[in-house]
């Protein structure tokens, strides 16, 4: 079993296509922060105004929904997000991409870059 694994990996890595993970489910931290850390994966995520890390690599994320504060600490991530007036996108990796939609109108999110070679995209407000 072992063996088939690692060759799966194996073609995965060389591939760089087809080969995702199923979502693992988050977990909530003492502070209410609530972790994503699934890789390789497409999901969608309901946001409900809590904190959200996410920190998985080579990731197809939707966060839909009221979205109050987001936090990217993986890599190499495609994100689209719905972000209320006034939230938070702070990013700490390298290589993603993020797309966000102000939900409804009011102050601009804080778009925060601290890691390197990641993108910001506005696509409007809702």
């Amino acid at each position: 079993m072992r063996l088939i694994t690692a060759r799966t990996a194996m073609v995965c890595l060389a591939c760089g296509v087809g080969c995702t993970n199923p979502p693992k489910p988050p977990v909530v931290d003492a502070t209410g922060v609530t972790h994503y850390m699934t890789s390789r994966t497409k999901q969608n995520i309901t946001c409900e105004r809590q904190p959200i890390q996410l920190e998985g690599d080579r990731t197809e994320l939707t966060l839909t929904g009221p979205c109050d504060f987001v936090r990217i600490t993986g890599s190499h991530n495609d994100i689209e997000i719905d972000i209320v007036p006034g939230g938070t996108i702070e990013i700490t990796g390298a290589h993603n991409d993020v797309t966000w939609r102000q939900i409804e109108p009011g102050p601009p999110p804080r778009l925060q870059n601290s890691g390197e070679s990641n993108t910001f995209h506005h696509s409007g407000t809702g």
